[in-house]
């Protein structure tokens, strides 16, 4: 009997051991797949997105620029407060991150021009002028973390999902310590590398105003003043 049990003991703990192999490996090719291979993929699956030109991308959005940045900034400032009354619930990983997507969804679909894309699977993402934008946090290298599925890892390296052929941007978002937005970039990824150089959304803004500011100062017309002729002797 005690035999009997040792022999179901080992047994117990081989299989133990052959499912912590089996999960460590599958866990691992699923982050293979993210970070440099799409072999998971049949044929069918494998459809390029569209290309999206750099210069048709900022003529686009340089002029809903201000308005993209302003709404960013309030969907920041709403999860700060939010933030700041439930300091337990902040200490979670994914408490940030989740509560400035959706923020931010709500807030750009303010934005005239801007539509709200609910896919089959994963969270909501924006449609803006034929290109699909895709919110995300993005590191201090300006890349973002995309999660271990086979839905996100065809977006990131713009593979098509079913019918949806459009352009994959990025609308991605840097916090500094205190987790305020610090920079917002328009990101065009296959996979962890740039097709063309991150477009600074921020600084569009910013020269937009300042643009904006120098049309609407109207100069004050110079009055030159003639000397009045002097008429008669001057009074002694």
């Amino acid at each position: 009997m005690r035999i009997f049990s040792k022999i179901l003991c080992a047994n117990k703990n081989f299989m133990y051991l052959c499912n912590k192999i089996y999960f460590v490996m599958l866990r691992n090719n699923i982050s293979n797949l993210r970070n440099r291979s799409l072999s998971l993929f049949t044929d069918e699956e494998m459809n390029p997105r569209q290309n999206a030109n750099r210069e048709e991308v900022l003529g686009v959005f340089t002029p809903i620029a201000n308005a993209l940045v302003g709404k960013i900034l309030e969907a920041g400032d709403c999860y700060l407060q939010f933030a700041e009354a439930h300091a337990m619930a902040r200490r979670e990983n994914t408490f940030c991150s989740s509560m400035m997507h959706g923020l931010i969804i709500e807030y750009l679909s303010q934005v005239e021009g801007v539509r709200i894309v609910q896919p089959t699977k994963g969270n909501s993402m924006l449609e803006i002028s034929g290109y699909k934008v895709w919110i995300k946090k993005l590191d201090e290298n300006r890349l973002p973390w995309v999660n271990a599925t086979k839905s996100s890892t065809k977006r990131i390296y713009q593979k098509a999902e079913g019918k949806d052929t459009l352009p994959m941007l990025i609308l991605g978002y840097q916090l500094n310590d205190i987790e305020v937005v610090s920079h917002i970039y328009i990101l065009y990824l296959e996979g962890d590398q740039h097709l063309w150089a991150p477009i600074d959304i921020g600084d569009i803004a910013a020269s937009n105003r300042i643009s904006m500011t120098a049309s609407t100062t109207v100069e004050e017309p110079i009055v030159r003043v003639k000397p009045e002729k002097q008429r008669g002797k001057e009074a002694v």
